[in-house]
């Protein structure tokens, strides 16, 4: 207990250096919470996205690609349906989401920004010869509507309800308005590269859209009016799939496949590639996505990582000189004791005893200072790191393909939005790594003083003052 007392005492005796001591473990200590606060929230995030960006495969025909390869449209192969709908049964998956996509024309109704006299009375000719009717619409499914990109944010339904039988669909209010169209109403639509192929959709709803007319300046240069995103007619997969289609020929399949384990892509694409899946078949992660989402978050969490190595090497350099000096400055005090009789473990226990107890007031300070300080700045970090991948991925596409009835781009991140959120907290693993940096520093500050005085016997430290 005297030892403690002793200890005590001589922070107050020595309250300068030892305020300019604690002055640096609290810069330490409180650096040391906000980075780690906010590293172990972006790890976390980061983590949840991976289980879903990550663990998301998504299965399609790659023409961009072949065209790198060498392969021409004449080299598309196309797979029956039941071998997508196979794959979902893969052990690999603990989900699966069917999209397919399919440009139509009507004779029923205008599509927006669509010049001809009257509804459908454009011709084409088409890849194999034929002549064809131009498409005025694009016809989008899914099997799980609460998955349709961009719904909640830039579009919304606005009259009636979200589809969710046979034969039911919604469309724009650009669309409805333009042709009187309502909820209720029904409409006639006919694929265009596989004419055989007739839809009768009623109207249940009406969404706004707030997007950009067209993804690519291209198509409105082009005259494509049926990549106009005001053209856009969902439905459900399950209505899609009621007009026979035994292939994906003239449907832009995206199946996506959630894997149980994201590490097991490599096990499921070798799966799908034994039951018959093409070369020209990609099966992969949407990793332009998955970069984009998480890109703030990464950048913030190797700059705080960063931060933190640097603050804490510099801190203990700093730490160890100013205790080598007041060591020093305390070795007449040391041989006193000594000569008095104290022993060199109680001495050191002295020392070490002080530093701990600095450290200790360090600590508690800095974890509550600590934690008020990192989500104000978590918020601007992230804030210009969402700035910074924004800027980056604001070129968008710069190729379109279309072959086989589909159209492709380089541009695999619509829909997307980099992670701008972050809410940061303390929490029982964060405030153990604190506590354990903390004494860390206790213990180079002490260690040095104890390694110091030890080397030195009481006469010669008390002979060398006189």
């Amino acid at each position: 207990m005297y030892l403690l007392t002793n200890a005590m005492k001589n922070l107050l005796r020595n309250k300068g250096r030892n305020i300019l001591i604690a002055a640096i473990t609290l810069a330490i200590i409180i650096g040391a919470v906000v980075t780690l606060t906010i590293n172990n929230a972006a790890a976390k995030v980061i983590d949840g996205i991976r289980l879903d960006l990550g663990s998301r495969v998504e299965v399609r025909q790659d023409f961009i690609e072949m065209r790198q390869i060498g392969l021409g449209r004449e080299d598309a192969s196309y797979i029956s349906i039941d071998s997508f709908m196979s794959f979902a049964e893969s052990d690999y998956l603990r989900h699966s989401i069917f999209n397919a996509d399919m440009y139509a024309w009507s004779d029923t109704f205008r599509a927006v920004d669509d010049t001809g006299n009257k509804p459908g009375d454009t011709t084409r000719m088409n890849d194999n010869g034929e002549v064809v009717f131009v498409e005025t619409c694009k016809l989008v499914s899914t099997s799980e509507p609460d998955t349709l990109a961009e719904f909640g944010t830039l579009r919304d339904v606005v009259q009636g309800r979200m589809f969710d039988g046979l034969n039911e669909c919604i469309i724009t209010e650009d669309l409805a308005a333009l042709n009187g169209l309502s909820v209720g109403d029904t409409i006639e639509l006919r694929g265009s590269y596989a004419t055989d192929k007739t839809y009768s959709l009623t109207i249940v709803g009406i969404y706004s859209d707030a997007t950009e007319d067209y993804a690519h300046f291209f198509l409105m240069m082009n005259g494509r009016f049926a990549d106009n995103r005001r053209n856009e007619i969902i439905t459900s997969f399950e209505t899609l799939m009621t007009a026979g289609w035994e292939t994906n020929a003239g449907l832009d399949m995206k199946m996506e496949y959630y894997l149980r384990d994201p590490d097991k892509i490599g096990n499921f694409e070798a799966e799908v590639r034994e039951i018959g899946l093409p070369i020209t078949y990609n099966v992969s992660i949407n990793q332009a996505a998955y970069d984009k989402v998480t890109g703030p978050l990464s950048g913030m969490s190797s700059a705080t990582m960063t931060f933190m190595i640097v603050i804490l090497i510099l801190g203990a350099i700093v730490l160890a000189l100013l205790s080598f000096m007041a060591v020093r400055e305390r070795k007449y005090e040391v041989g006193v004791l000594r000569a008095m009789g104290m022993e060199r473990g109680k001495v050191a226990f002295g020392i070490l005893a002080e530093a701990v107890m600095i450290s200790a007031v360090c600590l508690v300070l800095g974890l509550g200072m600590g934690s008020l300080m990192a989500q104000p700045i978590a918020d601007g970090m992230l804030a210009g790191n969402v700035a910074e991948v924004e800027e980056e991925f604001s070129g968008g596409a710069n190729r379109v393909l279309f072959a086989g009835g589909q159209m492709q781009t380089d541009d695999n991140t619509e829909g997307y939005e980099p992670e701008s959120e972050i809410q940061v907290s303390l929490n029982a693993d964060v405030i153990t790594q604190i506590i354990i940096i903390t004494f860390a520093l206790a213990a180079v500050s002490g260690v040095i003083g104890i390694v110091i005085i030890t080397q030195y016997e009481p006469l010669k430290i008390l002979r060398e003052r006189t």
